[in-house]
């Protein structure tokens, strides 16, 4: 059986590869006169499952599209061996530079394709825009979670992974990476302090045994610590609401947060939360970002169901959220 899902993905990937070097042979070879973004289908779909293959397939569709606003980095090796994708849009030296994650827990999956959606509309119709300002994308922060999330154990071919994974089990409430360690409490600022955690690997709320242990942490940090962002936006699911608050950050990364998460607001509608017994930070991105790093932001939950339920809600998801990327690098342009 193994055998076989082996043989089907390396067709696929196959597959995969002649589309692709057809639309490069096309794009370079076409001698229409019309523009590209005229020629262009649309490349993201929300149609079936948005799997991390599909992800890096799409994305490099994207770039070869626009190669002017849009370019692909992988960072790390993942335990079951996936790189993380990071893509670049718009002007790598532009004086916004504002970072995105999605899907770092596993079973919010629904949140790539949207910023992958995203990032198409952006490339396509925000030229202007993108001169000004640069987008770091990170669509799928936890690339072998969101494959268990999708697939259960067979989403490693490690024999030994399998067995631990279905001994974890729990496989659509599945949060963690392939190691059973939540990366959301991960991050060093506040590790360990979370109320809701387990003290053992698992499919979720498991911090690890330090901090910074995974890989997926670590690309993340980096590009904190190696990047001036002015600002990052987490998409999560579920609730339609919007956290910005990271207990201990400074009044000015508050305010920043703050003002933000409230741009957001006016653009999706979702609700604004501010958990305010929350006096300590639990190990997780947000603080990591706001209280070392300095780069205010916020947390969009989307929808009210989690995958494999809801999935015509992504539709929503994408029209309600569509113009918040702008209105958020407008915040900084009008101070620039």
């Amino acid at each position: 059986m193994r055998c076989m899902m082996s043989c089907k993905r390396t067709f696929e990937r196959i597959v995969r590869s002649i589309l692709l070097m057809s639309i490069v042979l096309y794009i370079l070879f076409t001698n229409n006169q019309r523009t590209l973004a005229d020629e262009m289908p649309s490349v993201i779909s929300f149609d079936g499952t948005y799997t991390y293959d599909r992800m890096v397939y799409d994305a490099q569709v994207l770039s070869i599209y626009y190669p002017d606003v849009i370019s692909l980095s992988f960072e790390g090796q993942t335990a079951l061996g996936r790189q993380i994708l990071i893509m670049k849009l718009g002007n790598p030296g532009a004086p916004v530079q504002i970072l995105v994650h999605a899907s770092i827990h596993a079973r919010e999956y629904y949140v790539t394709p949207l910023v992958m959606k995203m990032a198409e509309y952006y490339a396509a119709n925000e030229k202007e825009l993108l001169q000004s300002v640069c987008f770091t994308i990170v669509p799928m922060a936890n690339p072998d979670g969101v494959s268990i999330a999708q697939f259960g154990a067979s989403a490693a071919s490690d024999i030994n992974y399998q067995t631990f994974i279905n001994y974890l089990g729990h496989f659509g409430m599945w949060k963690a990476n392939a190691n059973g360690v939540d990366i959301n409490r991960n991050f060093p600022t506040g590790w360990g302090n979370a109320k809701t955690k387990s003290d053992v690997n698992s499919y979720a709320y498991y911090g690890g045994t330090e901090p910074s242990t995974e890989v997926e942490t670590l690309v993340l940090e980096n590009l904190l610590l190696e990047n001036n962002f002015n600002a990052y936006i987490a998409y999560h699911m579920r609730g339609n609401v919007i956290y910005f608050y990271a207990p201990t950050c400074s009044p000015e990364i508050f305010a920043a947060s703050k003002l933000i998460a409230t741009t957001i607001h006016n653009t999706n509608g979702y609700r604004i939360i501010v958990d305010a017994d929350e006096e300590t930070p639990n190990g997780s991105f947000a603080d990591f970002a706001q209280i070392v790093c300095n780069v205010p932001g916020c947390t969009i939950e989307c929808g009210t169901k989690l995958p494999p339920n809801g999935a015509s809600a992504q539709n929503s998801f994408y029209t309600q959220n569509l113009m918040g990327w702008k209105n958020v690098a407008g915040l900084f342009l009008q101070i620039k």
